[in-house]
């Protein structure tokens, strides 16, 4: 695992920036955190890296947003309203690990369609209200993202 410290959300996107160098079509990113923690400041700057020109929003009510970067789809999840219901068999499998690369926010709701390769990341707030701990673990055959950050 390795582990970063940002200090505002420039420097948490900077971070975005550079992990997106590294994805590609099929990978899965876990987005591990609190409410305000950072999760949708790291999507915003991931996905700008990636060449998304449209707005990127927590997908909140909708659990799905889907945006066109220059070479595939970016899927970003927010399983936070699935705290309740069963995520499988709601067509989600569809999309993750497939043909584009998927983050989900609140993973924790999405447990039984995770894959056993994918990237773990947790953000957890410091001291001062703009201060992160990023955390970045690989799992399965993805550690080699985490080997090269």
């Amino acid at each position: 695992m390795k582990e970063f410290l940002t200090n505002n959300f420039e420097q948490t996107q900077s971070l975005a920036s550079r992990i997106a160098s590294f994805v590609y079509p099929g990978l899965v990113i876990t987005l591990n955190g609190d409410l305000g923690a950072g999760k949708t400041t790291f999507t915003q700057g991931f996905s700008r890296a990636l060449g998304v020109k449209s707005r990127v929003k927590s997908p909140t009510f909708n659990i799905m947003n889907t945006y066109m970067a220059r070479d595939f789809p970016i899927y970003h999840f927010d399983a936070y309203r699935l705290e309740m219901t069963d995520a499988a068999n709601q067509g989600f499998e569809d999309f993750i690990g497939t043909d584009g690369v998927t983050l989900i926010e609140w993973p924790q709701y999405m447990n039984d369609l995770l894959p056993n390769n994918r990237l773990d990341i947790t953000f957890t707030r410091g001291e001062d209200d703009n201060e992160r701990t990023i955390s970045i673990a690989g799992v399965g055959s993805v550690i080699e993202i985490e080997e090269k950050l």
